[in-house]
């Protein structure tokens, strides 16, 4: 079942993903000022440095929005293919990702809106973690349910937090007029969750700590 959304909460999740990507690529039109100040004999390291690190924020922020906000289907097949879209663009350069590689080694085979759930819930892990901290990843397939896969996102770190805002709309407690380009995501990660027969929840298991944990039913199928 696909997730229908309301025009408005579309032009705030465009403009999330719009505000995401102008820090970086104006890092890059900033680098490259930097680089022509230099001369035509001159060569700005440190610029161009800026240009290649900030162009890499942009190319990893583009693969990542591609298949958690668009219609990329199949367009990841193993773990490891989905480990490799949330790197420290996505997270946070200061927090670390805690997700083994012994855990990584199989196909990703729950299903392509199971996958958006994950990448949204690994995204807001990220977000819950204002000085920085580990993310750690648990995917565990339901022992009596064959269909049924439950994600858990802890975010450990000194003063790890879920916004209000975002939390309200995860929860279903805002109207979609109330919603920010910031909350925007909350909503979205309920109505994808609700279109894979699943449900979201919050908790803090310890002092700076927060657990994102999510559900959702999938086809019983690997995918090759």
């Amino acid at each position: 079942m696909g997730v229908m959304l309301d025009l408005h909460v579309v032009q705030l999740l465009n403009s999330r993903l719009c505000h995401d990507l102008v820090g970086p690529v104006g890092a890059v039109n900033n680098g490259l000022e930097l680089a022509s100040d230099g001369g035509p004999d001159g060569f700005d390291v440190e610029a161009m440095d800026l240009v290649k690190s900030s162009a890499q924020q942009v190319t990893e922020r583009l693969m990542f929005f591609r298949v958690a906000f668009g219609l990329a289907a199949g367009s990841v097949k193993t773990l490891k293919e989905a480990r490799k879209l949330l790197t420290g663009a996505i997270i946070g350069e200061k927090n670390t990702l805690i997700w083994p590689d012994e855990e990584i080694e199989g196909p990703w085979h729950y299903g392509d809106q199971g996958l958006k759930l994950f990448l949204n819930m690994v995204h807001l892990g990220g977000e819950c973690l204002p000085r920085g901290g580990d993310i750690e990843v648990f995917i565990d397939p339901d022992e009596e349910k064959s269909d049924l896969v439950h994600f858990t996102i802890t975010a450990a770190g000194q003063g790890a937090r879920i916004e209000e805002s975002v939390l309200a709309a995860m929860m279903g407690q805002v109207g979609e007029d109330d919603l920010s380009p910031r909350s925007s995501q909350g909503y979205l990660l309920r109505r994808i969750a609700e279109s894979c027969g699943g449900q979201l929840s919050v908790d803090y298991p310890e002092d700076d700590m927060v657990a994102v944990r999510g559900t959702a039913q999938y086809e019983s199928m690997m995918i090759g």
